[in-house]
């Protein structure tokens, strides 16, 4: 995976008495990256440091990319950190970087919920597919809003949720108050980083609920059944990716799920070219 961020020359070594001490690389950059910048994304697997003195190590590092990938005309950087090693997130806080994305985790067991006897829980068959597309368009609605903001020019058809359900082998557990579907969650093999590939592991990689059920226990209902079907296929894990700037992502998840990667993003100001 290293080899594919190399080629492009935008990575960083440091050493110290010819020893290795840290690297820092990214993926090749690619437009419209946040908006309309270039932009590059640094993954988890694509920077490391010793454990002495790893702020100025990263720091230094980041110093010397950041001039690299400035100069190439990228402005917008993400970098993927491990939630637990405070140290490292700190250092990037401090060199202007603020939380975009959080990677959660969980172990597939059970979820202590309320019982909603007069609701639906349980796996949709895919002929009937059609009735998450009211959902996912109402979901996109909810990205654009404050504070979130996310823009997206699109909205989906049953073609379109088709075509996506066919290119992710996803999955999708719905709940259901008489013949309304009110929420969904989507489950996929793959998802954000490689820890995701474990095939002990399913990945949560979309969700939604309308508004007027929320805060009602239905949606940690469904989060139970989800988890009890998955387990008895004998995945051991669950993980969830979700904008850390979603208020209502951000409530839920980390109730039930552990952070362990967060997505730390920088906008360079464009102005800079005309210094």
């Amino acid at each position: 995976m290293l080899l594919k961020m190399v080629d492009h020359n935008l990575g960083i070594v440091a050493t110290e008495e010819r020893q290795l001490v840290g690297f820092l690389t990214c993926y090749e950059p690619w437009n419209n990256h946040f908006g309309t910048a270039m932009g590059t994304f640094s993954p988890i697997h694509a920077h490391g440091a010793i454990k002495n003195n790893r702020k100025r190590i990263y720091s230094q590092m980041y110093q010397q990319a950041a001039k690299k990938w400035v100069k190439a005309g990228v402005l917008s950087h993400t970098i993927a950190l491990y939630a637990h090693d405070t140290e490292v997130v700190n250092t990037f806080f401090g060199n202007g970087f603020g939380l975009r994305c959080i990677d959660a985790i969980r172990a597939a067991a059970s979820v202590t919920c309320d019982e909603f006897p007069d609701y639906f829980f349980g796996e949709l068959p895919i002929e009937e597919i059609a009735q998450i597309v009211p959902l996912k368009n109402l979901l996109i609605e909810h990205l654009q809003s404050a504070p979130i903001f996310m823009p997206c020019f699109f909205s989906y058809d049953v073609a379109d949720v088709k075509q996506e359900n066919e290119r992710r082998q996803s999955r999708y557990f719905i709940a259901k108050d008489n013949n309304k579907t009110i929420a969904f969650i989507e489950i996929m093999q793959s998802g954000e980083n490689f820890v995701c590939d474990s095939p002990e592991m399913i990945n949560i990689c979309g969700a939604y609920m309308l508004p007027e059920y929320r805060g009602s226990g239905i949606y940690t209902k469904l989060l139970a059944v989800l988890q009890e079907k998955v387990r008895a296929e004998g995945y051991t894990l669950c993980g969830v990716d979700f904008e850390s700037l979603n208020p209502t992502a951000n409530g839920f998840w980390l109730k039930y799920f552990t952070a362990y990667t967060y997505s730390v993003v920088r906008r360079i100001d464009e102005r800079i070219y005309r210094t």
